[in-house]
């Protein structure tokens, strides 16, 4: 009797041991899926269309920051007109901090579309148009509002990364807009551009 007890604890032990080992192999093959699991953003570019709504995790180094206190980090590719913007709000809740300039991140988010059609552009000239009042840009926007305001795309980064960094005017930016529209109507039968960014849910500034 003795001795089937002591036969039952060493199979219950190696059992046990198995498991283990099991375990800790398991938990390191996961550690190794999550990390090759971060795209590249040539890759999320290349493949947009099929993973907007997607929860993905993006690599690269962070070239700039909005100036409005980090709300938008810009995660750049293999060449300065592959960049992505990842929007720290509303879901993330806090900025991007400025330690994170010109250091590779890691971003967690949802990538989105941003479509820019002709009734969008309507409305980027009615602002244009405010802004560049006055009496009404004062009545619609305060005392701060800048004459010289032009909401086509915000900074030179941002520009940069709709492919108009090459563009100084509003006009220009427009009259780009319409023509690139025309073009892709033409081909894919879809009367709009799209632009892809990432509403970050984390980050985290990897080492160099």
């Amino acid at each position: 009797m003795k001795k089937n007890f002591i036969i039952a604890l060493a199979v219950i032990a190696s059992a046990f041991t198995y498991s283990c080992g099991n375990s800790g192999k398991n938990a390191a093959e996961t550690t190794q899926s999550e990390q090759s699991s971060a795209m590249t953003v040539d890759q999320v570019l290349a493949d947009a269309p099929n993973l907007v709504g997607d929860t993905i995790t993006i690599e690269g180094v962070c070239s700039h920051l909005c100036k409005h206190g980090g709300r938008k980090a810009f995660v750049l590719g293999s060449n300065d007109s592959l960049l992505l913007r990842c929007e720290a709000y509303p879901i993330m809740g806090t900025p991007f901090s400025k330690e994170s300039i010109h250091k590779p991140i890691k971003v967690n988010g949802i990538l989105k579309e941003e479509r820019v059609d002709e009734k969008a552009i309507a409305e980027m000239e009615h602002q244009y148009a405010m802004l560049n009042n006055t009496d009404d840009a004062s009545a619609q926007f305060g005392e701060s509002a800048e004459k010289t305001a032009e909401p086509t795309g915000g900074c030179d980064t941002e520009r940069a990364a709709r492919g108009q960094q090459n563009l100084t005017s509003f006009a220009d930016r427009i009259a780009d807009y319409r023509a690139r529209i025309a073009q892709r109507n033409e081909k894919e039968g879809k009367p709009y551009l799209s632009f892809y960014y990432l509403e970050a849910i984390s980050y985290e500034i990897l080492p160099e």
